[in-house]
């Protein structure tokens, strides 16, 4: 809620119509990407998972992704896209982007926790095996994953580099 409150102060300056309708369409990707149909749904997916030791299927696993860290970078990128004036088009390349990097982010931890370092983490090694947690590794294993998550990647970059040359022209 609070970043909603702190958004609408947005209001308070006194916005132009073209910068009233940014503003409000900046407002609807927030409150979707927010709701529970985005961080909130992903959340409590995964706190009751983790709450009630279920395991979780691909798809499930998957909708967390999609709905907490996925959203929390479209929502990012689409609303300052939107605050900016873009038009659809770019804010649907944007949301692209954040789909892509957010599931992609998910990956390299579900990764880096067989095989990186606590240093690196922030957590300990292996603490998603210890808690039984599924990752996207213990359903496509190491190699998939890891192409994966190179895949999502490049993609990212490439949309990011096409969204480059259209703004340079």
């Amino acid at each position: 809620n609070f970043a909603f409150e702190t958004a609408l102060k947005a209001m308070d300056m006194e916005p132009s119509q073209e910068e009233s309708l940014r503003i409000l369409k900046a407002m609807k990707v927030l409150s979707g990407k927010a709701g529970i149909y985005g961080m909130i749904g992903g959340q409590t997916v995964d706190v009751e998972a983790e709450k009630k030791q279920l395991k979780l299927s691909k798809d499930q696993l998957l909708f967390t992704y999609e709905n907490k860290t996925a959203a929390l970078l479209q929502a990012s990128l689409m609303i300052g896209a939107s605050l900016a004036g873009a038009d659809d088009n770019m804010i649907k390349k944007l949301e692209a982007v954040g789909y892509d990097l957010g599931i992609a982010f998910q990956l390299q931890d579900d990764i880096l926790d067989i095989v990186g370092s606590t240093e690196v983490l922030g957590k300990p090694v292996g603490s998603d095996a210890d808690q039984n947690k599924v990752t996207y590794v213990s359903f496509l294993g190491m190699d998939k994953a890891i192409e994966e998550q190179k895949r999502l990647s490049k993609e990212a970059y490439d949309i990011l580099n096409e969204i480059a040359k259209e703004i340079s022209v």
